[in-house]
């Protein structure tokens, strides 16, 4: 990779005269170490903002009923998707030309700096004397809280989109898998590290998640998340290689994504690029089998994540101390998943098969979880809402059984997020494998919004959470039928020749 006194070459073949040879090594080298603690500094974001403390104090103090609630945190998610699913690709088409990528990483994380501060004042409605919610009038309101989100999601969507694309600079081929389950480990142990601080305060000082302490505590997250987000991400831009192509520049990358023969055409570029994936799926079948694999079942499980925590407050009427609970319950085990079962499972049977058995095992889980409710388990075949211990909290048997399924998909989710981004390495031909890089973080954005508009269709149309949540379950089993087609997990030389060639500038 390099030599040892040359300037660092990371594994794409771009270089970063700032960074060290010494750096890129394995998991605990400072690139690699701080690649992974970015995920550490941002993913606390998704856990607080996306799932478990902000949406269940949107959907029931803002918006004010949970099904609507539900609904409406879906087409958030969905919204962002959609803006995402325009704008990633052009995004990622440029990288592979486009200059240093940190600046425009530092805007990526302001974009949710400024949001989590925003979101303090995301103040709640009001109930009358007759139980009849009123719409907050002051502060952002429930369009205006849903502007910010939408805005924040489009961030993360751009930050992980680039830092996935930067994990090949992060450390030697062979310790990649390691880099990528290390920073979902990481991110988890954050989630968990933030969750019980939230779950703290709200024992100790119960009148901040109340109307009589405007709910503090629910609005607070955001702006402590970011004064979180803003010191643990400082390793990664001090000692992660930046990897962008060497003699990159973003305004000739610009040029070239949108012009033909030197002229701005961006629908002769849009037609251009649909004959550029056509050649792709020709050449090289199994490799873009598997990213519309990803395409799939990550939509899956990007819609379990963000809705979870609605779904577990309206349907097991869960509150603040149990959301966050459930949350550091959920991270812990996604921790598992990202620091060994991810790993344990490619070193026993291939990323392949790990991947579809975390599939498998996702689509049983969650078929599972949708069967219970307060008062049953197995779809109402086993009452469920007797009182199992007295612990306070969790202290039913649908509850006790509905944390420990949601252990299990939680792990699993884990160990297929670093499990997915890592097979590229396996299943692309390495002499494009930095393509397909790219392919793969557009993958991840391209269709993110089908998952969250389903759940809202799906919500809207039955007036049902459980009802709702059910096409994640399709997702996740459609994404396992074709990785159950993959012929060929290994890069290799195109099947036909004349392979694809990016479209010609």
């Amino acid at each position: 990779m390099t030599d040892s006194t040359s300037r660092a070459t990371v594994p794409d073949g771009s270089s970063d005269k700032h960074v060290s040879d010494k750096r890129v090594g394995g998991v605990f080298a400072p690139a690699g170490f701080s690649w992974a603690l970015f995920e550490f500094a941002r993913n606390p974001f998704y856990m607080i903002i996306v799932t478990y403390v902000f949406p269940p104090y949107f959907q029931t103090f803002v918006i004010g009923d949970a099904v609507r609630g539900q609904a409406e945190v879906a087409a958030t998610t969905g919204w962002a998707g959609i803006i995402a699913a325009l704008t990633c690709p052009v995004l990622g088409s440029m990288m592979d030309k486009g200059g240093p990528r940190k600046p425009l990483m530092m805007l990526f994380v302001g974009m949710l700096v400024v949001t989590c501060v925003a979101l303090w004042w995301a103040l709640p409605g009001t109930r009358d004397a007759a139980g009849v919610f009123h719409s907050p009038t002051a502060g952002l309101g429930a369009a205006g809280t849903m502007s910010f989100l939408v805005l924040s999601y489009v961030g993360y969507s751009y930050s992980e989109m680039m830092h996935n694309a930067m994990l090949r600079s992060s450390g030697r081929p062979r310790s990649l898998s390691q880099i990528s389950g290390a920073g979902i480990g990481l991110g988890q142990l954050a989630s968990a590290l933030f969750l019980a601080g939230v779950v703290f305060i709200a024992v100790a000082a119960p009148q901040l998640g109340t109307e009589e302490g405007g709910y503090a505590l629910q609005r607070g997250v955001g702006p402590v998340l970011a004064v979180w987000l803003l010191v643990f991400v400082i390793p990664f831009f001090l000692f992660t290689p930046d990897g962008h192509p060497a003699g990159g520049s973003w305004k000739r990358a610009f040029r070239e994504t949108f012009s033909i023969n030197g002229k701005i055409d961006p629908i002769g570029r849009a037609i251009g690029i649909f004959s550029y994936l056509r050649g792709l799926f020709r050449s090289y079948p199994e490799a873009m089998k598997y990213l519309l694999a990803c395409l799939i079942f990550k939509d899956g499980i990007t819609a379990l994540l963000a809705i979870g925590g609605v779904y577990s407050a309206g349907v097991l009427g869960w509150g603040l101390a149990e959301a966050g609970l459930y949350g550091i319950w959920a991270s812990l085990f996604g921790a598992v998943g990202g620091l060994w079962l991810a790993g344990a499972l490619d070193r026993a049977v291939g990323p392949r098969r790990s991947i579809m058995i975390q599939l498998g095992l996702l689509c049983a889980a969650f078929a599972f979880a949708l069967g219970i409710t307060q008062d049953s388990i197995l779809y109402g075949l086993i009452p469920a809402g007797q009182v199992i211990h007295g612990a306070g909290v969790f202290d039913t048997l649908a509850d006790v059984t509905y944390l420990g399924i949601i252990a299990v998909v939680a792990a699993l989710a884990a160990a297929n997020i670093a499990a997915s981004r890592y097979m590229i390495v396996q299943v692309a031909p390495p002499e494009r494998l930095s393509e397909f890089f790219g392919l793969f973080a557009m993958s991840s954005t391209a269709t993110v919004w089908i998952g969250p508009v389903l759940v809202n269709l799906f919500t809207n149309a039955s007036h049902d959470q459980r009802i709702g949540f059910s096409p994640v379950l399709l997702l996740l089993g459609v994404g396992l039928l074709l990785m159950m087609t993959l012929k060929k997990t290994t890069g290799g030389k195109p099947n036909a020749p004349g392979a694809a060639a990016p479209p010609a500038h």
